[in-house]
C-alpha cells in the first residue's frame, strides 16, 4: 500500500502586480482635465483641473500623491514578499490608502464637481478617478483574500504533515 500525500489544488497563477500600475495610469490621464467648479468672490464660477488640485498647495498634492501611489508601491512589492503574514499587512495597509484615495476622488467628485453646477456642465474626470480608486481598494482585497486562503492552505499543510508522521518512540529507560 502507497503511502497518499495530501491532496494539493492546482496552482493557479497569481495576479499581475501591474494592475494597480494600469488604474495609476488612468487616475494620472484624469488629472488635466477639468475636475469642477470653484466659485469666488471676484467673479462666476471658475473651473479647475486635477492638476491644479496637486499643485496649488504642495502639501494637498503630496498628500493625496501618497494616498495614490502607496496601494500601487505595495502592489509592485507584493510578489516580493515571501511570509504570508507581512503580505497580509501589506495588503490591508494597500486597501486602507486606497479607500482613502477613493474617498477623496469620491468626495471631490461630488462637492466640486457638484451634482448639479450652476453651469449646467458635467465633470466626468474626478467619476473616472473615482472608479480607478475604488478598483484598486478591490484589487487590494482581492490579494488580502488571497494571502489569507495562502495563510489557511499552509497551516493545513502543515497539520496534514503532522498526522502523517509517526509518532514517536519512547527511549529505554535504564
Amino acid at each position: 500500500m502507497q503511502d497518499e500525500l495530501p491532496e494539493t489544488p492546482p496552482t493557479k497563477p497569481r495576479r499581475s502586480p501591474f494592475r494597480r500600475l494600469v488604474l495609476l495610469a488612468i487616475f494620472a490621464l484624469t488629472l488635466p482635465f477639468d475636475w469642477g467648479e470653484r466659485s469666488s468672490c471676484q467673479g462666476g464660477p471658475r473651473t479647475f483641473t486635477g492638476i491644479e488640485i496637486l499643485t496649488e498647495r504642495p502639501e494637498n498634492g503630496i498628500s493625496i500623491a501618497v494616498l495614490v501611489l502607496t496601494p500601487v508601491v505595495l502592489g509592485l512589492l507584493q510578489p516580493r514578499i515571501r511570509n504570508a503574514i507581512a503580505g497580509l499587512l501589506t495588503e490591508f495597509a494597500s486597501m486602507l490608502f486606497a479607500s482613502l484615495g477613493t474617498m477623496f476622488c469620491f468626495v471631490n467628485a461630488i462637492f466640486a464637481g457638484g451634482i448639479a453646477p450652476s453651469s449646467g456642465r458635467f465633470y466626468p474626470a474626478p467619476w473616472v478617478a473615482t472608479l480607478a480608486s475604488l478598483l484598486t481598494v478591490i484589487d487590494a482585497c482581492q490579494g488580502t483574500v488571497e494571502r489569507i486562503r495562502d495563510i489557511v492552505a499552509e497551516r493545513k499543510r502543515r497539520s496534514a504533515m503532522a498526522m502523517n508522521d509517526e509518532p514517536a518512540k519512547p527511549s529505554p529507560e535504564p
